[in-house]
């Protein structure tokens, strides 16, 4: 008997080592491979988009990215992905940070998936086909359109956030954390543009954002900070939450201030009788009959008339040619990032804009699948594991999805990375990494007693 205790005791210890080697595999030869494969690709990634000569990024910066992602655990990289882009706009040094950050997480996960730590998730097979319908659409357009002008940094942009929601998928961190790091890192934005920012033609704009950008970003941590009032019971959230409400209403963005709604109606709805759903959903649609012209003054009052109605009226020829290109090649779009230029060789418009609908310009873009692809990962999002970290994970999602009807925020990190964090987040569909400990440490094994 205590010759088995003692080989159960060896056979455990084995594997808790063999384990620990899988956390840190910079010794073993298929992982330096794997290093200096993915170190390449960033490099070819970051130099053909242009994106390494803008921020001064060099090769010394991607290997000290790969040392950190050997040594930090990815739940912890995952978790700081939302202060760091969130706060990258602020200046050029964080924006260095960010790209350096999200680079150690890539090659962190690429050596502890190779090395097993990390067991492959069906869930990111979604994020593939998405996004290989983008790239088949620049690659091989249904027709040949006027040259866009930076169709692969935007490319670059929505495969970097999906490598952020894949990332979260497969190295989830506490759900409560990144509610919470996302609403403290929009606190600490929104005050800074407060103090910094300007105003243009009444709109404020800040940190190279113009305003509807600007509040597309700031809306979702704004409602993550109400959601954790809400949700938590701590009202010393609001607090976090009022920097990016006031910044959002001086904005004066109709899109990102709709979006807000939405997403705060979610947190208060999601768990009423459909009754009460139907009638705040009826009394909140009566409010712009009743009281349109006082919401507009409070809300938007610094814009005119005049100006609106131009600009709902390119919105609406953008939609509609949109659309026809929608019809006219579903399957494979005109190649994604290219409708401006198309817009601007069209007669019914003739002037550089965009479809300002994320839905549309997928649709048109890069093809109907596309879009639909999209879509299955919102609904995906919206499904699974209930809790009040996870309600308020999906009310960024719902602020995201609904900004998107109004703008084309998707290939903007800034903007974008709560929800990529979220969606990765909620397809995980745990609290916890699943089968994994807390801050990726191997556990010792219990052998007290065996020996």
């Amino acid at each position: 008997m205590q010759g088995a205790g003692d080989e159960k005791a060896v056979t455990m210890l084995l594997d808790h080592h063999r384990a620990r080697l899988s956390l840190h595999t910079a010794g073993r030869r298929p992982f330096l491979l794997a290093v200096t494969a993915t170190l390449l690709a960033l490099i070819v990634a970051f130099e053909y988009a242009g994106v390494g000569g803008a921020i001064g990024l060099d090769r010394l910066v991607l290997v000290a990215a790969a040392a950190l992602g050997l040594l930090i655990p990815p739940q912890r990289l995952v978790a700081a992905m939302a202060p760091a882009w969130l706060l990258a706009p602020i200046s050029g040094q964080v924006f260095a940070i960010a790209h350096a950050a999200t680079c150690a997480l890539a090659v962190s996960l690429v050596l502890r998936f190779v090395g097993g730590a990390l067991p492959a998730r069906r869930t990111t097979v979604w994020f593939a086909l998405f996004a290989a319908a983008l790239t088949v659409s620049l690659l091989h357009p249904a027709v040949a359109t006027p040259a866009a002008l930076s169709p692969w940094h935007d490319l670059v942009g929505v495969l970097t956030g999906l490598a952020v929601a894949a990332s979260a998928t497969s190295a989830p961190p506490d759900l409560s954390l990144v509610a919470k790091t996302i609403a403290i890192a929009g606190a600490v934005v929104a005050g800074v543009i407060l103090i910094d920012g300007a105003l243009a033609a009444g709109r404020l704009v800040g940190a190279g954002l113009n305003p509807n950008y600007l509040g597309g970003m700031l809306a979702p941590p704004c409602i993550a900070a109400i959601g954790l009032a809400w949700h938590v019971r701590q009202p010393a959230w609001l607090f976090v939450a009022a920097p990016g409400a006031v910044a959002l209403v001086q904005t004066q963005s109709r899109g990102a201030l709709v979006a807000a709604v939405a997403g705060a109606g979610y947190l208060v709805l999601r768990e009423r009788s459909w009754w009460q759903r139907a009638l705040v959903v009826a009394a909140t649609a009566l409010l712009p009959v009743l009281f349109g012209n006082v919401l507009i003054k409070l809300l938007i009052g610094g814009r005119s008339a005049t100006e609106l109605d131009a600009n709902n009226a390119i919105r609406g020829e953008a939609l509609r040619l949109a659309l026809e290109i929608a019809v006219q090649h579903p399957l494979r779009g005109i190649g994604y990032g290219a409708f401006p230029a198309y817009a601007a060789a069209a007669p019914q418009i003739g002037i550089f804009v965009n479809t300002h609908n994320e839905y549309a310009r997928l649709a048109c873009e890069a093809g109907v699948p596309a879009a639909a692809l999209f879509v299955v990962l919102l609904v995906l999002a919206m499904r699974g594991r209930r809790g009040d970290s996870a309600a308020i994970l999906r009310a960024i999602v719902v602020v995201y999805a609904v900004g998107l009807l109004f703008g084309n925020f998707m290939s903007s990190m800034f903007v974008s990375v709560p929800f990529w964090l979220a969606l990765g987040c909620l397809l995980a569909g745990g609290e916890k990494p699943h089968g994994a400990p807390s801050r990726g440490r191997v556990p010792r094994p219990q052998t007290e007693g065996m020996l």
